[in-house]
């Protein structure tokens, strides 16, 4: 298989208050990395959308030892390293400068077909280029714990606008980290770190729509809800530590 490597420094901008790579920014990084090596490997987005094609993440697991500060030089380690007809299992593993993992990323990914929506076979001189290995069954990531009837929940509405939309007509990914983080208040967020994410994308949203983010906040373990309207647009389960 084909293992790829991406070094960034963490810019101010791609930092949150506390001064360390943002939640988003672990995502986008993540997506970065997984785009350069599909760029280097000349199988790049301009080669899956002239054929109306686009990659989409199913769900992400993320283990967190320790976020990046500003100015810290990262690297970024990546493959895809199984595949099925429809599925991609692709891992990220985040370097601090003694080579310490600092960051551990697992995905599933898919290709849709962007005009009608629906999840399309991977097209095959596409996928060889990765030597991923082929295997029956994409082992699976757990699913998150769902929030309960009986939950009391917090929520805010979000209004999707323009400019969280991203070339596969799609939401970005990170927007969802986004909302999720943002209904929880601040000074939980200054006295706690997040140290796991299990985020399964269930629904696609689309440029217009109202969302509710909702999050039900037990201790150290948040569980947190997409909804537009009645339908489920993704879930997740996070962790925190107390700082």
């Amino acid at each position: 298989m084909n293992l790829f490597e991406l070094e960034r420094r963490v810019e101010y901008y791609e930092a949150d208050v506390t001064g360390k790579l943002s939640l988003p920014m672990i995502l986008n990084w993540a997506v970065l990395a997984s785009k350069m090596q599909s760029d280097a490997l000349g199988v790049g987005q301009s080669v899956h959308l002239s054929r109306g094609l686009g990659w989409i993440i199913l769900q992400y697991e993320v283990k967190i030892i320790r976020r990046p500060e500003v100015n810290e030089v990262i690297k970024i380690q990546t493959n895809a390293a199984k595949y099925n007809p429809f599925f991609v299992r692709r891992p990220f593993v985040f370097l601090d400068q003694n080579d310490e993992e600092i960051i551990i990323v697992d995905s599933i990914w898919a290709m849709i077909d962007i005009e009608n929506r629906k999840m399309a076979r991977l097209p095959e001189d596409i996928i060889e280029k990765y030597h991923a290995e082929r295997v029956k069954q994409i082992p699976r990531i757990p699913n998150p714990e769902k929030i309960t009837a009986d939950e009391e929940t917090v929520f805010k509405d979000y209004h999707v606008r323009y400019l969280d939309i991203d070339a596969n007509q799609h939401v970005n990914n990170s927007r969802y980290f986004e909302w999720m983080q943002d209904v929880i208040s601040p000074d939980y967020l200054l006295k706690h770190e997040i140290t796991s994410i299990n985020l399964k994308f269930e629904n696609e949203i689309h440029i217009g729509h109202t969302i509710k983010s909702e999050v039900f906040l037990n201790g150290n373990i948040s569980k947190h809800r997409i909804l537009m309207g009645d339908i489920v647009s993704a879930e997740a389960v996070f962790k925190w530590r107390n700082l």
